[in-house]
């Protein structure tokens, strides 16, 4: 943050801003793996499904039969962030994970819910005007059955462990539900379902009572996450415009004082929730994958 946007700041801002700074000094309370470094080949990175070819696919799956399903919404973040996000920072946890436990990242699944916990297809267009336009939902029943049969197609590929992550919060929600509901085993393939929302429950919940005015849906912290992802997908002179545009979003409900401590986003901020996400996806991954060796009795 420059010095010109932290004077502009009030002496609350201004105080988070110093809090921020110190967390990101010390390490901070949430901790974080190393960052992901791509394996190359020619350019190409071994851990995309979409880059690999036929024998180098077999080749990564032999060296760990792990698949990371990333899934979101096309879903609006604000006036100060760009569209469609959500798919993308799932997609970037899954590629950091596979850094560190090895396995394959499949190509994004832009198709995910809406509502709390998520809308069927009927409510979904009874209440379009509500669903955030410009983002764009699909009803939890297509939702639902979609990622259930990419599960039991990549089980069929031969992977025994699969993490199914959203980075939209009803899609986090219907797949912990298939999770449970399938006892977290599809077609021989242990798996876990949920997101950016339940993998980093607690540290959303510590800073929700630490600092109220950082969580949030497009707020703060996730806007951090924005700006980790991509710089340019975030303009942060935008903020003081929320409450005044004429296009309708999500934020425009926020307390002002929510809105401005918005301002504080930061890269560093965002990397330390991805980098720890990432890493605990990569462990529930290797624990999966362990759970299915003969010594386990899977």
């Amino acid at each position: 943050m420059n010095s010109a946007r932290q004077a502009s700041l009030s002496p609350s801002g201004r105080r988070d801003f110093l809090k921020i700074a110190g967390i990101l000094a010390a390490g901070g309370a949430v901790g974080a793996a190393q960052p992901a470094q791509a394996d190359t080949v020619d350019g190409r990175d071994r851990r995309k499904y979409q880059e690999l070819f036929p024998e180098e696919f077999y080749e990564e799956q032999r060296r760990a039969p792990i698949i990371y399903l990333p899934i979101g919404a096309p879903e609006e973040h604000g006036l100060q962030s760009v569209l469609a996000v959500d798919p993308w920072t799932a997609y970037e946890i899954c590629l950091r994970a596979a850094a560190l436990s090895h396995g394959i990242v499949f190509p994004i699944v832009p198709i995910a819910p809406a509502g709390h916990p998520s809308w069927g297809r009927e409510e979904l267009r009874r209440r379009a005007a509500d669903a955030a336009p410009p983002s764009c939902f699909v009803g939890r029943e297509v939702c639902k059955s979609l990622y259930i049969e990419l599960m039991e197609s990549l089980a069929d590929l031969g992977f025994k462990s699969c993490i199914a992550f959203s980075g939209h919060f009803p899609g986090d929600v219907v797949l912990e539900e298939i999770e449970k509901e399938q006892g977290g085993v599809i077609r021989g393939m242990r798996f876990w379902g949920g997101g950016l929302v339940r993998i980093l429950k607690d540290e959303l919940e510590r800073m929700d009572e630490e600092h109220p005015l950082w969580g949030g849906h497009g707020a703060m912290w996730e806007t951090s996450i924005l700006r980790a992802l991509n710089e340019q997908w975030v303009d942060l002179s935008r903020v003081d415009r929320i409450q005044e545009s004429p296009i309708s979003h999500q934020l425009k409900d926020l307390s002002p004082e929510k809105i401005q401590a918005i301002k504080l986003a930061n890269v560093e901020f965002g990397n330390r929730y991805l980098d720890l996400a990432a890493e605990r996806a990569a462990k529930l991954a290797s624990d999966l994958l362990d759970s299915t060796s003969p010594s386990a009795g899977g």
